[in-house]
């Protein structure tokens, strides 16, 4: 039983980190390749969990191998546009200046349904609003409206309106959080400025946001939030 317990251990740490020098993506975002990767590594992975006889290394060398196919295949598509033609595809109109393309919707072999579910996907409901559709690399549908069903934006109408700024957490479950964004850290002593500022401990607090501004955005841990 510990030696099941072990290499279970062990390959799940090898996916998870296999899937995370691949990159982040939810399964409906990836690439055709990155697709076939994701599936043959899940499939490896599963083998030495069935029998505890086939050796580890079974599992380990070819997940390496497929992830080194990966991150080579990636390097050359920045490299070069043809090969990244070839191995995603291109982005193909299915609708053009508010008329449906029957020719390419063959050869995706993409159905009106699809395309009246994917296009409701981005909230419209209304396909005659649609001044464009494409379909992208990975399958899902862009969609640009009609200009006069589009929303009404401040610039159109001219208006002055005020800049806004991601906020980053700094308080989670009661811990400051000093780097979330990447490379957007903060020092633990300014967590600290801001949290006395508030009149706050962060043992009490489930989220605290800040933007750019300095406004703050508190939920205590009670639940209720302010």
């Amino acid at each position: 039983m510990s030696i099941t317990l072990i290499r279970a251990v062990i390959i799940y740490v090898t996916v998870i980190t296999a899937v995370r020098i691949m990159g982040k993506r939810q399964i409906g975002e990836l690439k055709p390749h990155e697709l076939v990767i994701t599936v043959l590594v899940s499939q490896v992975a599963s083998i030495p969990l069935e029998d505890n006889s086939i050796p580890l290394a079974n599992m380990i060398v070819p997940i390496l191998i497929f992830v080194s196919f990966e991150i080579i295949v990636s390097a050359v598509s920045m490299k070069s546009l043809k090969f990244r033609n070839l191995i995603q595809g291109k982005p193909i109109f299915v609708i053009r200046n508010g008329r449906l393309d029957e020719k390419q919707m063959k050869r995706l072999r993409f159905t009106v349904d699809d395309l009246v579910d994917a296009v409701r996907q981005k909230d419209v409901f209304d396909i005659s609003t649609v001044q464009d559709a494409i379909i992208e690399t990975n399958g899902s549908v862009s969609v640009l409206q009609k200009a006069e069903s589009s929303p009404v934006t401040p610039k159109q109408l001219k208006l002055d309106v005020d800049k806004i700024s991601a906020p980053i957490v700094i308080v989670m479950d009661g811990k400051p959080i000093t780097e979330y964004f990447g490379e957007e850290k903060i020092s633990e002593s300014a967590i600290n400025l801001i949290l006395k500022n508030e009149g706050e401990e962060a043992k009490n607090i489930m989220l605290l946001t800040i933007d750019d501004d300095g406004n703050t955005f508190i939920i205590p841990k009670r639940g209720d939030s302010q």
